[in-house]
């Protein structure tokens, strides 16, 4: 007999944003594999439903697996919660879908909410390409380092903090990056959610003393760097990214004019459509001559 894991996407914070084939699978596994058997616990206590929990977290160990492939192995479903959002992204569900797999069993994932993806869209950066780089370090000068790292991406960068640490990594991206648009999510989801944009400064400010809730920190990619100045993002330097370029490029071989290609760039970009012109006509090739 062949098992069956399903990987389970949970709120992130409002119960509402449960899927409905969510639940449905939680109320035929079999078993319920979770980073935190009191949350995950809370949660289909909310739902109804009581099933037997097998704690999977970062701390795993061979009794955990071991039960899960026996599980499996039995023909059993499984669903598998981490403590929010979407399985497998800063979170070990990584493991218990390779370790399914090496087992036999066939593996699904469901959609469902996500902390990473909901801020990416909702912070107004471009969000064509972007990276998730998790929690950053805990300690000064590590946290340092990655930042300078992490400013040097040309794409939109995605990362997790604690609301005891979200001051000093506002201070040091002042410090790094003073220049660089930012927007930073907090209780994403939750009847106190908010959100603040501009440069680091303007954020630290806007943030004030609060330190509470979880917090998405979004940074504006190298390519892009945005300089927020009396409310209106515009980009440092005469030149357009890369990643711009190369779409006016496809616009154009795909046969349309480069006004026409500009238009949805320019509302990408949050620009006015006659600088992105400006930008796009100096770095466009001269035409060739026959």
């Amino acid at each position: 007999m062949t098992g069956h894991l399903l990987l389970v996407p949970t709120p992130i914070g409002n119960l509402g944003d449960l899927t409905v084939r969510a639940r449905e699978v939680l109320a035929e596994a079999d078993l319920v594999a979770c980073e935190d058997t009191r949350r995950t616990g809370g949660l289909l206590k909310h739902l109804g439903l009581e099933k037997p929990l097998l704690r999977f977290d970062d701390h795993a160990g061979e009794a955990a697996f071991a039960r899960l492939a026996l599980e499996l192995a039995s023909g059993r479903t499984v669903a598998y919660c981490s403590d929010a959002g979407m399985p497998g992204i800063n979170d070990p569900g990584f493991e218990i879908a390779r370790a399914a797999r090496a087992a036999g069993a066939k593996v699904t994932v469901l959609p469902g909410a996500s902390a990473v993806l909901l801020a990416v869209v909702a912070s107004g950066l471009p969000c064509h390409a972007f990276s998730f780089q998790g929690y950053l370090p805990n300690r000064g000068e590590p946290r340092r380092t990655m930042l300078k790292r992490l400013g040097a991406e040309e794409e939109t960068v995605v990362v997790f903090e604690t609301p005891h640490r979200i001051h000093e990594t506002l201070n040091d991206l002042e410090d790094l990056l003073p220049d660089r648009e930012i927007a930073l999510g907090r209780e994403l989801t939750k009847l106190h959610e908010t959100w603040y944009r501009g440069t680091p400064a303007q954020v630290r400010i806007q943030l004030g003393r609060e330190d509470r809730g979880e917090m998405v920190l979004v940074l504006a990619g190298a390519a892009a760097k945005r300089v927020v100045t009396d409310g209106a993002p515009t980009f440092e330097g005469d030149d357009l990214p890369d990643w711009a370029k190369a779409f006016l490029a496809a616009a154009r071989e795909g046969g349309m004019t480069l006004r026409e290609a500009v238009k949805p760039l320019a509302k990408h970009l949050g620009l006015p459509a006659s600088e992105v012109y400006r930008q796009a006509s100096d770095a466009a090739p001269p035409p060739a001559v026959e």
